[in-house]
């Protein structure tokens, strides 16, 4: 198919052609009148048969293409709706576990509510006993028993009292609250958790960057404190260091961190339960390290100094029997402080920067409440999942639906390109006669040329075409 520009110059280009013809007289009344083809006739049937061909030949591409691409939207579809079927699965799988986690989470709730009510007893006992000591003319306080509804409904949830409360006065009636929006009993025991936050306490990127933080604080300091063991100005002696360095830094800050993990983790499901004893001890030999790595690093700074010449013949001319030995000062004695004040201060600073390890542990959610957020998670990732899988299947059963329908379409579109071509190179060859008419110099050419143009089809039929 061409545009409208080149069908133009085409039929413009076999005009000119005819109107050349007739002025050289290679046309006659006898040629046009036979029933023999006129010779351009022929060049256009054959480009016309070639046209023909690269779309007969472009449509059976194209049709190969569709058919392939129909098997693999029928086989799309499939592994769609497996897949599908397997989110559904999950789903299913992901929603027990939301399910149990909440129940765990609402036991939760109900120990410590009873633990708070527990607490509330005791408090409430001490201010009785507080005030009877300072006030004696007060009369005693007989506790009322509670009504058989109150401990049958108790007992329905599994809530027997283990702690004699004494029965306060009741306070003013307020409406009912319905059922399904009450998180407590009558007793104020706290049946229901009370909600996920929206972000967790401390993320885990912000963890680990803090935990890069202390790490890279630490480093310099046990550098510092190593330098006396291996020298200063060698490569060797400087590699051994870092070295030693780095690895005692990451060991101090891990170590507590580790164990602050190991507690968190221990209420988890399958957690070893003794985990706690290593962990304290790890925790104590961290600590002992700590004081005596600060040690260390204080013997460092406060070790002795050589003055200078001037200072030592100074100070020799105010001390009798100094002779010629140089005087000693420490950094501590310029900075007026005591050997206690700076050993505190770096031990102080290792077990600080390797408690913050261990607070960053502790601050993880509970690992009830990490496994609902991370099922809730995964539970929105699914249903996203399944959105897609979903809207991909109803494509692709469209497109194997209607495959009938498409082929159908692309054969008319190459009935159509093909009829388009014929018609042009028809046209060309009644443009190709009217040239030869307009530029004959014998009439009786130009009324061959018309009779001839009054014919359709002008061009010779291919060979698998039949004759029209």
């Amino acid at each position: 198919m061409l545009d409208n520009r080149t069908e133009q110059k085409f039929l413009e280009a076999s005009r000119r052609r005819g109107r050349k013809a007739a002025k050289r007289g290679v046309l006659d009344p006898l040629i046009l009148q036979s029933n023999d083809r006129v010779p351009y006739f022929a060049e256009l049937a054959s480009l016309r048969d070639r046209k023909i061909r690269e779309i007969d030949e472009q449509a059976h591409r194209a049709e190969e293409q569709a058919k392939f691409d129909d098997a693999h939207a029928l086989a799309e579809a499939e592994r769609l709706r497996r897949e599908t079927e397997l989110i559904d699965r999950r789903l299913a799988e992901i929603e027990q576990q939301i399910a149990t986690t909440t129940r765990q989470l609402d036991l939760l709730a109900m120990r410590a509510s009873r633990w708070n009510r527990f607490r509330d007893s005791l408090r409430e006992r001490l201010e009785e006993r507080w005030l009877r000591a300072r006030f004696r003319d007060l009369p005693p306080q007989v506790p009322q028993p509670r009504d058989p509804g109150d401990s049958a409904s108790a007992e329905e949830n599994g809530d027997r009292d283990w702690v004699t409360v004494p029965r306060t006065p009741e306070p003013p009636q307020r409406p009912p609250v319905p059922e399904t929006s009450g998180t407590a009993d009558r007793m104020g025991l706290a049946r229901v958790w009370e909600g996920l936050h929206k972000r967790p306490g401390m993320p885990g990127w912000m963890t680990t960057s803090l935990l890069l933080v202390i790490l890279a604080v630490e480093i310099p300091i046990y550098w510092v404190a190593y330098q006396p063991f291996h020298g200063i100005g060698n490569i060797s002696a400087d590699a051994q260091t870092g070295m030693l360095a780095v690895s005692t830094a990451v060991l101090m800050v891990i170590l507590p961190h580790l164990a602050g993990h190991v507690l968190r983790r221990r209420p988890e499901t399958g957690a070893v339960r003794q985990a706690w004893v290593p962990a304290l001890v790890l925790l104590a030999v961290w600590g002992v390290l700590a004081g005596v790595l600060g040690v260390i690093r204080a013997r460092y700074v406060m070790q002795s100094e050589e003055g200078s010449d001037e200072e030592v013949s100074e100070t020799a001319g105010d001390f009798a029997g100094a002779g010629d030995g140089a005087e000693v000062t420490r950094l501590i004695d310029r900075l007026d402080l005591a050997p206690q004040t700076v050993v505190w201060l770096f031990c102080a600073l290792l077990l600080l920067s390797g408690g913050l390890g261990f607070l960053l542990a502790l601050c993880k959610e509970h690992p009830h409440l990490n496994a609902y957020r991370a099922a809730v998670e995964k539970r929105a990732e699914l249903l996203r999942r399944r959105e897609r899988s979903a809207a991909e299947a109803e494509r692709a059963h469209v497109i194997a639906e209607t495959s009938d329908a498409r082929r159908e379409d692309r054969r008319a579109a190459t009935e159509d390109r093909t009829r388009a071509v014929r018609d042009l190179h028809e046209a060309a060859a009644h443009a190709y006669l009217d040239g030869v008419s307009m530029a004959a110099a014998d009439p009786a050419v130009t009324e061959a040329a018309m009779r001839l143009s009054e014919q359709w089809p002008l061009l010779p039929a291919t060979r698998h075409e039949p004759a029209r």
